[in-house]
């Protein structure tokens, strides 16, 4: 997987130009369009995860990074960065939690256009896999005899009983598992993509693997959080410090779109 100067590999690169080129981005769009608009009192109580993305949606945020300044793609990936180092040890909310509400909501993805609408019966079995995902996390950290604190493998989100369909009807269960099944084959067929697939939907590992190298990626994970874990903050302030300045001047070279 060679890269270019920009940090992002050829492959990758041509997979976001013909994305955008040949309408991958306009249909994704379309498919998040087929959701009924919804409100929610709550507002912004429930980011408390990042969601998890189809290869498509990372490109899509990909491609709309690369549109965006050089300081704010820093931004972007410093806070996907920390987040990916950090959340074995702390609890973090997504990146794009606000104070009141999501920074990025009119492009938010679509595991957060659906929080809400799935029926409280299919969102607790969900919660249950997700969870049964993050006790084999806990368990592959105790092998390297990493104790994770309590807080971090607690359940996600509770489901929420706040979000309301402004208008039309309420999907079933069944048309968002086909809308899912929809979004992760849309970009099955296009070439480039398939290098986004590794980094399991998690857009922070993708970050901080393209940005680092997906070995030094997971080794300074592993550091960050036993320095953590030890009380010795200062060295984990060093180690998070350096591997920041890489992911910004990593997010900064990126070329424009063509």
């Amino acid at each position: 997987m060679r890269q270019v100067n920009s940090g992002l590999t050829h492959s990758l690169l041509d997979a976001l130009e013909t994305a955008r080129s040949q309408g991958y981005f306009t249909r994704l769009e379309q498919l998040y369009q087929e959701l009924p608009q919804t409100t929610c009192t709550r507002r912004q109580a429930c980011c408390g995860l990042l969601p998890p993305m189809a290869p498509l949606e990372m490109a899509w945020w990909f491609c709309g990074q690369r549109g965006e300044s050089s300081k704010e793609r820093g931004g972007a990936a410093r806070r996907l960065l920390e987040y990916f180092l950090l959340n074995a040890v702390r609890r973090l909310p997504c990146p794009w939690a606000g104070p009141d509400s999501c920074q990025i909501y009119p492009r938010r993805f679509l595991g957060c256009r659906t929080y809400g609408l799935w029926s409280p019966e299919a969102y607790a079995a969900r919660q249950e896999q997700a969870q049964e995902g993050q006790r084999r996390v806990v368990a592959a950290w105790a092998e390297l005899g990493v104790e994770l604190p309590a807080e971090v493998s607690a359940p996600g989100p509770e489901y929420c009983d706040q979000v309301r369909v402004a208008s039309g009807p309420e999907p079933r269960d069944r048309d968002l598992e086909l809308m899912e099944e929809r979004l992760y084959e849309a970009g099955h067929d296009l070439p480039g993509l398939e290098y986004l697939q590794p980094w399991d939907g998690d857009l922070s590992y993708a970050v901080a693997g393209l940005a680092l190298g997906r070995q030094q990626a997971l080794a300074l994970k592993v550091s960050v959080t036993q320095e953590l874990l030890a009380g010795r903050e200062e060295e984990a302030e060093e180690l998070l410090a350096q591997a920041r300045k890489r992911a910004r001047d990593w997010s900064r070279a990126w070329p424009a779109p063509r």
